[in-house]
C-alpha cells in the first residue's frame, strides 16, 4: 500500500522523492528506492523522468 501510495504521489505531483518517501512512512530515501525498484522495476527518479 506504502508504495501504491509513493507511485501515486510521483506521478500526479511535483513532491520532492524525499518527501514522497517520508510521507509513505519509508525511513530514508536508499530503503524507499530499493523498494520502488523491486515493485516497479524503476527508481522512483526514472519513473518520474517518464513523465517529461
Amino acid at each position: 500500500m506504502r508504495l501504491e501510495r509513493a507511485r501515486h504521489l510521483l506521478l500526479q505531483t511535483e513532491s520532492a522523492i524525499t518527501d514522497v518517501a517520508v510521507a509513505c512512512g519509508f525511513m530514508n530515501c536508499g530503503h524507499f528506492s530499493r523498494a520502488y525498484r523491486t515493485a516497479y522495476g524503476v527508481s522512483p527518479t526514472m519513473q518520474r523522468g517518464r513523465l517529461s
